[in-house]
């Protein structure tokens, strides 16, 4: 019990570190992929905004007197006109700046060329040399200043934001992805902890068995022969359980190699097989197999599968009661049901009835002490590896049903 826990434990502490891997490698790709993304769309315009800029310096050099007049707004200019006597002379309106004006007149003449700023104002000026003066083309880019900056922060704000998204889509699709994962430990730990629970009592029955035979080393084989007729038994069992461990870790993990087969063949072989057994229970066996039903599948597995619901079936059945089987076929599936009279199945077990050593209230007073709760979960996965479906219901009064659907081989492979 305690190693089962630590197992358990140990399988939900990987499953959690591998969902924070999974979460982290997830968010850094998609920060990295948001970081491009944004991050190129933050310098495209910032990039752009400048050509324009110094575009709309250039014009406004080559024509000063009209620049103005035809410049969108946010891009006009005033013009500085320095003499070489050091004159100076603007053109343009600085009531705006106020007392500002005057230094940024001075700052402008001092940087002639590039950015400079005061008092908050943002500026970037160009210059151009003429035989009577310079000419300076001062462009106020406060307001794109601000843009920018505003642009910049919405864009980081953005890019937290969708990180953060990525990081909890990621850790929510981390669930998904890994409950396959999950479930496929905590279908090992039962079936662990559950074969351990079946191979306990035939261990303890060898084991007493063989001790009564030590403690009488003088008898012989004949006088001890119950007792080793009791452990072949025990061994028997446990092979069985073994077998039956093996054929649904095949079906349940392996690809099973699949050929055209003919279902109706199948289960008019497994029918015959069964005649005698119902003949002894007293059980009317009853069949309705259309002919020439064909799947794809490996035949051993669909053998059994057919055997484990008719053996099923006679097992559950009520005396001198009735086990039906019929196999019928449409354009796409085969169908094969087999059903049994006497009491139904509850809505309860019937959920259950495919899980691992699962046993119904009647299969624990079954007086077969053979049955593991394999068979039907054996069923369930073949079905499955042939890409089918099987269900089991309860008829009030009646009995009950399983169900299974194979797709039916179409008439191109049918003709080949």
């Amino acid at each position: 019990m305690i190693n089962r826990l630590f197992c358990g434990i140990a399988n939900m502490d990987l499953i959690k570190r591998q969902r924070i891997k999974f979460t982290v490698i997830t968010t850094l790709l998609g920060a990295l992929l948001l970081l491009v993304m944004l991050g190129g769309f933050f310098v495209m315009t910032y990039v752009s905004n400048n050509v324009s800029m110094k575009v709309s310096l250039e014009k406004a050099l080559s024509a000063p007197e009209t620049y103005n007049e035809l410049a969108p707004q946010g891009l006009r200019c005033f013009f500085v006109y320095v003499k070489p006597d050091g004159t100076v002379k603007i053109k343009g309106d600085l009531n705006y700046y106020g007392e500002s004006a005057a230094e940024i007149v001075r700052l402008a003449d001092i940087q002639r060329s590039g950015r400079f700023e005061y008092n908050k104002h943002y500026f970037i000026c160009a210059s151009k040399e003429t035989e009577n003066h310079t000419l300076i083309a001062v462009m106020d880019r406060t307001e794109y200043h601000s843009l920018m900056l505003n642009t910049g922060l919405q864009i980081a704000l953005l890019y937290c934001l969708s990180v953060a998204l990525v990081a909890l889509l990621a850790f929510l699709a981390s669930a998904r992805l890994l409950h396959p994962v999950a479930e496929s430990f905590k279908k090992q730990r039962d079936l662990v902890a559950n074969a351990s629970h079946e191979l306990k009592t035939p261990l303890t029955v060898i084991s007493t068995n063989l001790s009564v035979i030590k403690s009488e080393p003088a008898t012989t084989v004949e006088e001890n022969a119950k007792w080793i007729e009791s452990i072949d038994a025990q061994i028997e069992r446990m092979q069985e359980l073994i077998q039956s461990m093996l054929e649904l870790s095949k079906m349940e993990q392996a690809e099973i190699p699949k050929e055209e087969l003919n279902l109706s063949v199948l289960a008019e072989g497994a029918c015959l097989t069964f005649e005698p057994i119902c003949f002894e229970k007293n059980v009317n066996l009853i069949t309705n197999v259309q002919s020439d039903v064909r799947v794809s599948g490996e035949k051993n597995a669909l053998e059994r599968l057919i055997v484990i619901l008719l053996d099923n079936a006679i097992k559950y059945c009520n005396e001198n009661g009735k086990v039906g089987l019929k196999l019928a076929g449409d354009q796409k599936k085969a169908r094969l049901s087999v059903m049994n009279t006497g009491e139904a199945i509850s809505k309860d077990e019937a959920a259950h009835v495919f899980d691992r050593f699962y046993r119904t209230d009647g299969a624990r007073k079954n007086e077969d002490r053979r049955s593991f709760g394999l068979g039907l979960s054996i069923a369930a996965a073949t079905v499955k590896a042939h890409g089918g479906a099987i269900t089991c219901r309860g008829v009030e009064d009646k009995g009950t049903i399983f169900t299974v659907t194979l797709p039916l081989l179409k008439d191109k492979k049918r003709k080949k």
